[in-house]
């Protein structure tokens, strides 16, 4: 049991490791989207979608493990249970991977909310610049209304010519 105990491990630390990447790989992307690089999201999603599958394998291997300790899937908390009960020596290292593991999801979750609402705010400028530029090109007949008046001015024009 000590030899799966510590096949566990060696599965967790490569994890953690591979977690740690994936937050290097967020806060690239947040420092991209600050600086407004877009040309340079595309390689660095890449990397994100390369290191989650990365990811989704070392937690195949994870279950593997498991089974082979609980004959199923099993949570941290069973696992430093089961620690407890048959090698209280890997208790405590598995409860410190636990830790660490919780606190890079918590990263990881802060990072990507922070790049949405990036996103979400260039999608915004983005808009805006649009817009912008739309207008500019407008032709400028298409400023007036039916009654001839102009979004900036409240003049009627016939009420212009009447006085005159």
């Amino acid at each position: 049991m000590k030899d799966k105990f510590k096949n566990l491990i060696k599965i967790l630390d490569k994890e953690i490791e591979a977690y740690e990447q994936l937050r290097v790989l967020f806060q690239e992307k947040k420092d991209l989207l600050i600086k407004a690089k877009s040309d340079d999201l595309g390689v660095i999603d890449n990397k994100i979608l390369s290191q989650n599958n990365t990811i989704v394998k070392l937690n195949n291997k994870r279950k593997l493990a498991a089974a082979e300790l609980i004959s199923e899937d099993a949570s941290m908390s069973q696992f430093i249970e089961l620690a407890e009960a048959n090698e209280p020596e890997f208790k405590e290292p598995l409860m410190l991977r636990k830790v660490k593991i919780c606190n890079k999801f918590d990263e990881l979750v802060k990072l990507n909310n922070q790049n949405v609402e990036l996103i979400k705010h260039g999608i915004i400028i983005t808009d805006k610049m649009l817009e912008t530029i739309v207008d500019a090109f407008a032709p400028q007949g298409s400023i007036y209304n039916g009654a001839g008046k102009t979004d900036t001015r409240d003049y009627d024009m016939w009420t212009v010519n009447e006085e005159i």
